[in-house]
């Protein structure tokens, strides 16, 4: 009996443990201009499906950066759709996948950041905004 109680207080804590993970997760996204001029705007509109959060207009050098929890049950998935000029790309910024392949950088305790570079040549991927940097996307034309 004894054994049984042991047994299933371990499980009980490791549940607790992984639900207050998820609970307490954080991520900050970013997305930074990385262009090489300011002629032509980069528009950015990203949302999920329980919040949009505009369109916005960057300028070389800017950091458009969100932050949120991540869900609890179910996944999270931010996505965003890029134009400059003539060139479009529409893809997911985040997604509970990323999280669990540990993707995104750790900043302290449980809170994360990813970083997303726009490029003239595509788009590129990094868990910290110093790198290493890796191309994931190229735009569309």
């Amino acid at each position: 009996m004894t054994k049984a109680i042991v047994f299933s207080l371990a499980i009980l804590i490791i549940l607790v443990q992984t639900v207050n993970s998820a609970l307490t997760a954080g991520f900050t996204v970013h997305i930074i201009d990385a262009l090489p001029n300011n002629d032509v705007p980069l528009s950015v509109h990203c949302e999920s499906k329980d919040d949009d959060l505009g369109i916005k207009n960057l300028k070389v050098g800017d950091d458009f950066h969100f932050s949120f929890r991540g869900a609890v049950f179910g996944s999270t998935r931010f996505y965003c759709h890029f134009s400059w000029g003539s060139k479009t790309h529409f893809f997911d910024v985040f997604t509970t996948d990323m999280y669990k392949s540990r993707a995104c950088g750790r900043i302290s305790g449980n809170n994360y950041e990813c970083f997303w570079k726009v490029q003239e040549d595509g788009f590129y991927f990094g868990g910290h905004n110093s790198g290493p940097y890796s191309k994931k996307f190229d735009w569309n034309v």
